[in-house]
């Protein structure tokens, strides 16, 4: 069975205000402009602002742009343009659980990420190969890559990280391959505004190496691991990285 014909522009546009109003109606404005910010790219926009995708939502003829819109509008008027999850960034420290002397790293991410992301963040903190698998755990509730067929999981790129994190209040558990068992405590340690131009994700801190991933054991001599290089991860952090939203 053939697949049908790519949806143009005007269809995607479309559906871009769909998707917004429906995250309007089941959350909140914040979410509405998060999905508006990453459907409608800056390099279609007269300029790269809010202002201007509200433009672009009122001209697609949607039963619901008018009143997206006036809602988002409304919304950015009572509590700032500064409030918005498009203009923030996220400080993280990211700790391997049960180590002495304490192993962990402090980035920052873009306040719009979701858990699928944060996992490509975290293996490159680590300098994991990402050939296991691996789940978040907010209080009760598993998130993975739904690719991963497994049980009782939740589909983490539906969750974004800051929801997640407010629902463990403050805190969630990422765990990297199941036999090795590399379980990570992430914790909010402050939201921020974004800097103009800067690149994120971005290492800011970090404490210790990360360990060997796959110790030979039959060598009979103690692998050292290798040392912690903040520029290069920071290298590997920009080329996963989302960039400017």
């Amino acid at each position: 069975m053939e697949a049908g014909p790519e949806p143009d522009e005007g269809e995607w546009l479309w559906l871009a205000v769909e998707s917004a109003a429906v995250a309007l109606a089941d959350k909140e404005p914040d979410e509405a402009v998060t999905v508006l910010w990453e459907a409608l790219s800056a390099e279609k926009l007269a300029a790269d602002d809010l202002e201007h995708r509200l433009a672009v939502v009122r001209a697609t003829g949607h039963p619901s742009a008018l009143s997206l819109a006036a809602a988002i509008a409304d919304f950015v008027a009572s509590a700032g343009a500064e409030r918005l999850s498009v203009n923030q960034c996220l400080q993280l420290k990211v700790s391997l659980a049960r180590w002495k002397p304490p192993i962990w790293r402090t980035v920052l991410i873009p306040a719009t990420e979701n858990l699928a992301a944060l996992h490509l963040v975290i293996q490159a903190l680590y300098g994991w190969d990402g050939d296991h698998l691996h789940t978040f755990r907010v209080r009760r509730v598993t998130y993975s890559d739904p690719s991963f067929s497994l049980e009782e999981t939740r589909d983490e790129y539906a969750m974004r990280v800051l929801t997640a994190l407010n629902a463990g209040g403050g805190k969630i558990t990422y765990e990297y391959d199941f036999g090795a068992g590399w379980i990570h405590e992430i914790a909010l340690q402050e939201k921020m505004p974004r800097e103009p131009g800067a690149g994120y994700p971005f290492c800011v801190k970090y404490s210790r190496d990360s360990p060997v991933e796959y110790p030979d054991y039959d060598s009979g001599e103690e692998q050292q691991p290798e040392p912690f290089d903040l520029k290069a991860v920071n290298r590997r952090l920009a080329a996963r990285g989302s960039g400017q939203p």
